[in-house]
């Protein structure tokens, strides 16, 4: 289980303690980080070498993702 807590400094991902889910968890996490940056990257003219590396990072974690998740167990 993936959930955003909310702290003072803002907010944190947090995963489940069980292990079942931490390494989708960390997946999904690093895919939302990938498109924060990509859109910064974007937005911000001068940082458009940002953009395609997040686009780059993005793909990349989806494939590793959908590799793991069909991995037997």
């Amino acid at each position: 289980m993936v959930r955003f807590d909310r702290v003072p400094s803002g907010y944190v991902l947090k995963t489940s303690s069980d292990g079942a889910g931490g390494t989708m968890g960390l997946i999904i996490g690093l895919l939302v980080l990938w498109v924060v940056l990509a859109v910064v990257g974007f937005v911000v003219k001068s940082l458009f070498w940002l953009a395609i590396v997040a686009i780059v990072l993005f793909i990349a974690t989806g494939i590793f993702g959908a590799i793991r998740r069909r991995a037997p167990r």
